[in-house]
């Protein structure tokens, strides 16, 4: 028999009024499924409390920055700490290490099944109407790779209440008014079931389609729209709205077929597409599918063009020989976005080195945000954009140990909490 109970922490934030985070007891916390890191370290616990209690989180969301930073050096939260919000209001958007704990908390019946949960052919009809959403889009976006195995699953396994449900899932999630080319097999598959309803479902959403059911028929449309020379492809004619011109089709293209519309292969279409000219348009959602090659290609030459980091697309760097990657870097710490490096450190934040962080025109931010608070009693605009806290979460311990001596020296308190996040990379 299960034993054990959850808990909540109360905090009080000035501006969103009572936070409650969730935990559990001891006698809970030995029975969950072990994820695939350990916990961490009884001084990285008391760090990692005295940080919920200064930001206050209010949701999963708010808590990515530090949990990501324990992952990154190979540590989960404790438990008898911190669980994932499971509130209806909150559930979802943790990190997809805490995902036996959520799972496993709602199969033993101490959580009701919510939209963080993972959704399967048993435990459909167990979560509300409004909590399937999420769940849903997860495995049809996920379903692409294995012909949308997990959806078919649950329809065969239930009735045709749960099957015109799902066929009533599939639709472009509000980025336009449509399915996307790749959920068509998905819609074939519900013209074959036994029922009417979700045939009809089905076959009004594919006929709504029409002719552009594929990524190919996009791709003639976007080649319509462009030019191609010896050593160029552009715009024949510059659109007066680039951020919105065509934003459906390049939504739906992929890399490769638009190349191929165009008569070239996709390096050639890396090398030769004006970046310049495509900046401000939706380009950059069709090449975020590209293979690694053209990847490459087309990060190299935005940085060679000078563009800012906070202009170029994370996915082109991804997978690059690492002088690239290190160029792309370089190109973040430019970005008037500070976030834009964590971003782009991924699972390598809490990485930068002393040498990257001193040269960083942050750093001298950080000096100047001290003497700001000690001398005028002024703070950062809010604790996101605190450089004592986004350095905190990017930096190597031995560059973190620089900005807290730096902090130190300039009269700052040890106990001061905007160190909180300093005191919790030094204990990981």
């Amino acid at each position: 028999m299960l034993t054990g109970q959850l808990i909540e922490n109360r905090h009080r934030h000035r501006e969103f009024g009572t936070i409650k985070l969730k935990a559990v007891d001891e006698t809970l916390a030995g029975q969950l499924p072990k994820l695939r890191l350990p916990t961490m370290g009884e001084e990285a616990r008391a760090a990692f409390r005295a940080v919920l209690a200064y930001e206050k989180p209010s949701a999963n969301g708010s808590l990515v920055d530090f949990l990501a930073l324990a992952e990154a050096r190979g540590f989960a939260a404790h438990p008898c700490d911190w669980i994932p919000d499971y509130d209806w209001k909150y559930a979802g958007r943790h990190p997809e290490l805490y995902q036996p704990w959520v799972d496993w908390l709602s199969e033993q019946g101490f959580t009701k099944f919510h939209s963080g949960n993972t959704i399967t052919p048993e435990n459909y009809r167990r979560f509300a109407p409004s909590q399937r959403d999420d769940p849903v889009k997860k495995l049809i976006r996920e379903g692409r790779g294995d012909d949308f195995s997990q959806i078919r699953a649950i329809a065969e396994a239930n009735p045709v209440s749960v099957r015109v449900e799902l066929a009533s899932s599939i639709h472009a999630w509000g980025s336009f008014d449509g399915c996307y080319p790749w959920q068509v097999p998905l819609l074939e598959y519900f013209l074959r079931d036994p029922s009417d309803k979700p045939r009809m479902i089905a076959k009004t959403k594919l006929d709504k389609m029409g002719e552009f059911t594929t990524v190919e028929a996009y791709a003639r449309v976007i080649a319509g729209h462009l030019m191609v020379t010896a050593d160029r492809v552009s715009w024949k004619v510059p659109p007066e709205n680039p951020m919105g011109f065509l934003f459906r089709e390049f939504a739906c293209v992929t890399f490769e077929a638009l190349a191929n519309a165009l008569g070239l292969t996709g390096a050639q279409l890396a090398e030769r597409a004006d970046l310049q000219d495509f900046e401000t348009s939706s380009f950059s959602m069709a090449a975020g599918s590209a293979d690694p090659e053209a990847r490459a290609i087309l990060a190299a030459r935005a940085l060679d063009l000078g563009m800012g980091g906070e202009s170029i697309p994370l996915v082109w760097f991804k997978g690059v020989e690492s002088s690239l990657w290190r160029r792309g870097l370089e190109a973040m710490k430019l970005s008037p976005y500070v976030n834009s490096v964590q971003d782009y450190l991924g699972l390598q934040t809490g990485t930068m080195t002393p040498a990257e962080l001193c040269e960083w025109r942050e750093f001298d931010f950080m000096r100047k945000s001290v003497v700001a608070q000690l001398t005028k009693g002024a703070l950062p605009v809010n604790i996101q954009y605190d450089p004592l806290r986004y350095l905190a979460k990017i930096v190597n311990k031995e560059a973190a140990q620089i900005v807290l001596d730096e902090a130190l020296s300039l009269g700052m308190k040890p106990d001061n909490p905007r160190l909180t996040m300093l005191h919790f990379n030094l204990a990981l």
